[in-house]
């Protein structure tokens, strides 16, 4: 407590422009309470990620679950992996607008990133799926229609079944224990270390005086945050992105008329490093976003017009730099495991 009150007053000022966009606490002309800055901290904060009951977390679990990650024989075609579509050295993505199966044609939409998926809500851009383990499950029976013969496969061979019996006792291989091991593992992809968390945190230095700014329109006049809230920068939920997308998106689960053309708000950390964006990767770059919204939108009905921000050219940069601040190094960094073999 007493270090956040040595806080330089820059810092104070961009947390209390945040509380009164919010309208959460009084705030006096001489900056909010301690107690204030506290809760504003704690809203922030990307707290540690944390496990299901149902599936809790476990070393053997996460280093099963990263050996399958990497290898093609989860694919019936055994030239697909994971990592094939989720690169960590591509920010845990393709870089691709949308997403290609084993380079045959592209899929509809493209490939959000894995990192700090553990704090996601619903999967994949529609939302079809509550759970990561359920995702990974589809995903799974998507690229290998026979899991029998892919849970044989995987069965046969000697090092899996070590490490299936160390991470799950007596339980079998099966399309559910695959599935568990690779959540688990993903569950781990965290970044909690940027130049933002460093600054709310009591680095002043750790955040530029521009990308301070930044922050401050990003809370306040360009409205970022009614739909990218902390502490993940999304609000979980399914919006429109108004590009005349003839992709049904979340109408497609719902069934609901709102929900036509919505997909599910992405999380901005690390967001510098997994361009293109938007759901069927539009935008290339990360000022052509931001220009985007900030221009509004006069190719649809005035019932669904998405409003101009009003930014001039020096708040747009402001905005670029604190965006950028939301990107961090990945540590420690990923490895390529051996992958187990048949027994000859």
């Amino acid at each position: 407590m007493l270090r956040a009150a040595r806080r330089p007053i820059c810092f104070s000022l961009c947390i209390l422009a945040y509380l009164l966009q919010l309208s959460v606490a009084e705030a006096s002309d001489a900056g909010p309470s301690d107690s204030t800055k506290q809760q504003n901290l704690s809203a922030w904060l990307l707290p540690k990620p944390s496990f299901p009951s149902h599936n809790p977390y476990s070393k053997s679990k996460v280093e099963l679950g990263k050996i399958l990650f990497f290898d093609p024989r989860l694919s019936h075609s055994k030239y697909i992996s994971c990592v094939s579509c989720h690169n960590p050295a591509l920010a845990w993505a393709d870089g691709a607008e949308r997403s290609e199966l084993a380079g045959l044609y592209a899929m509809p939409r493209h490939t959000p990133s894995l990192i700090n998926i553990a704090y996601r809500k619903n999967f994949f851009w529609d939302g079809r799926t509550a759970s990561l383990e359920h995702a990974i499950d589809e995903h799974l029976q998507a690229i290998y229609r026979d899991s029998h013969e892919l849970i044989e496969e995987i069965a046969e061979i000697p090092g899996y079944r070590a490490r299936f019996s160390d991470a799950f006792g007596s339980k079998p291989v099966s399309l559910r224990t695959i599935s568990a091991s690779l959540a688990t593992y993903l569950r781990t992809i965290v970044q909690r270390n940027t130049p933002f968390d460093r600054w709310i945190q009591g680095d002043a230095a750790a955040m530029s005086k521009q990308a301070q700014r930044g922050f401050n329109l990003f809370t306040g006049k360009a409205r970022c945050i009614t739909c990218h809230a902390p502490p993940t920068f999304s609000d979980n939920k399914f919006h429109q992105s108004h590009l005349n997308s003839i992709d049904p998106g979340r109408y497609e689960i719902s069934h609901h008329k709102a929900d036509r053309n919505a997909f599910r708000t992405p999380p901005l950390r690390q967001v510098s490093m997994t361009a293109p964006y938007m759901h069927a990767g539009q935008k290339p770059t990360l000022r052509s976003v931001i220009r985007y919204y900030n221009a509004g939108d006069i190719h649809q009905s005035s019932a669904q017009m998405k409003p101009a921000l009003g930014l001039n050219k020096q708040e747009l940069r402001d905005i670029e730099a604190f965006l950028n601040a939301l990107t961090g190094d990945m540590q420690p960094p990923t490895t390529i495991p051996i992958l187990p073999t048949r027994s000859r």
